[in-house]
């Protein structure tokens, strides 16, 4: 089984959800960006409420999520305040927050990049096996249903998970004349212990991490 997804900043637990149920995880890398999007930036919890973490990127019309380059203006160090300053008392802040300081200690000039290492570090921590791959570096093309199918023949898949939110415009017809099956993943975030007062849903992954540790939410 396979999904495809963009690679988001710091994604949400249905990212991961989905990451675990499948074989193989195609980073959706080579599609045009949009702006304002969870691909540069993503929420997290703090004593106001949620809040956006936002990665600060250079965009002309047209370009892809690989080319996106990030503004140098130290966003890296001031992510990494924040979410020191907000998590550094949740249980688990002390076991998982390492492997991240690392990457927010660099310097990171493409958003793909940055996202790719984010995303490689939690599926780890989850303990999610799945293989990983960049359609950049699958060499297939098309647009809308047509590169997701190609996309799953490059990689021999017989089975595409879609996230459920795609049934409004995903065309399954052109999937299946080509062998592969379509499923549409079900997930609703769990309530889950949290700091900071009334339960908020849909937050970065980091959230449950600090919070509960790398124990499935399954």
């Amino acid at each position: 089984m396979i999904a495809i997804h963009q690679p988001n900043y710091l994604p949400w637990l249905g990212f991961f959800d989905k990451a675990r149920l499948v074989d193989n995880l195609v980073l959706l890398d080579n599609v045009p960006y949009s702006r304002n999007s969870v691909c540069n930036r993503n929420k997290i919890k703090t004593s106001r409420g949620w809040e956006w973490l936002t990665v600060p990127v250079h965009h002309r019309f047209g370009e892809e999520i690989l080319e996106i380059e990030t503004d140098d203006s130290g966003w890296e160090g001031k992510h990494w305040k924040t979410i020191l300053f907000n998590y550094s008392r949740a249980p688990h802040f002390d076991e998982f927050s390492p492997g991240l300081e690392d990457i927010y200690a660099k310097r990171w000039t493409k958003l793909a990049e940055l996202n790719e290492a984010l995303i490689r570090l939690l599926l780890d921590y989850f303990n999610i096996l799945t293989r990983i791959y960049k359609a950049s570096d699958l060499g297939v093309g098309g647009k809308g249903t047509a590169l997701l199918v190609n996309i799953c023949k490059a990689v021999a898949d017989g089975e595409y998970l879609s996230g459920a939110g795609a049934d409004g415009y995903l065309e399954p017809s052109v999937f299946e004349k080509e062998g592969i099956s379509v499923r549409f993943q079900q997930f609703v975030c769990p309530e889950y212990p949290q700091r900071f007062g009334e339960f908020i849903r849909n937050l970065s992954a980091i959230d449950y991490l600090f919070n509960c540790g790398a124990k499935a939410w399954f």
